[in-house]
């Protein structure tokens, strides 16, 4: 009997993707984007109290989750991570659309940022009002984004780094759901 070790993605051999080699590490984009609409509608019913009540009870419970989600995701697997696990779930009959996992694990370190942040600003400065309602409007908008339109802020970030020289360029680019951040054809 073989264990499967906890890795970051997985390594398909023989695998293409947009007609080229795909030798590194990849993720299923179906599963990534269903674990994000999940996390948009716990966020969303998170942030509505908060927002109108002022109650920000639910929030502060969604953020600590929010931040074991991404923290799962980034340094153990994603399928590992509940949110993850579960859109992989729902979405498990579907045809898988694979794209490099380089660039999700960076989006996802900036999830895991944004709500250590949270947690800071929520649990030790105390703070409510503007700042952490601000803070959590841009994660859905984050989250909506990946949703609704596939659209990967922290992929074309990630791309947008490796263009300017700050991180270092793979010998193979990975690519992105649709070709978003294609560098081959810029």
């Amino acid at each position: 009997m073989t264990t499967k070790r906890i890795t970051f993605g997985e390594t398909i051999p023989g695998l293409q993707i947009d007609g080229k080699d795909a030798p590194y590490p990849v993720l299923n984009e179906r599963d990534a984007r269903a674990a994000a609409g999940l996390m948009l509608v716990a966020g969303t019913i998170a942030f509505v109290p908060a927002f109108l009540l002022g109650n920000r009870a639910i929030l502060s419970l969604v953020v600590v989750i929010f931040f074991v989600e991404f923290a799962v995701r980034v340094f153990l697997s994603p399928r590992l991570a509940p949110f993850y696990a579960l859109g992989r779930f729902v979405v498990s009959r579907q045809r898988p659309d694979y794209s490099g996992a380089a660039q999700k694990r960076f989006a996802w370190s900036l999830g895991l940022g944004l709500t250590a942040v949270m947690m800071v600003v929520l649990f030790i400065l105390g703070m409510t009002g503007p700042v952490p309602l601000t803070i959590c409007g841009v994660c859905l908008l984050l989250l909506w984004l990946e949703t609704s339109f596939g659209i990967c802020i922290g992929c074309l970030m990630y791309q947008g780094l490796i263009g300017a020289g700050i991180v270092r360029r793979p010998e193979i680019m990975p690519a992105c759901p649709g070709g978003a951040c294609d560098l081959e054809r810029r």
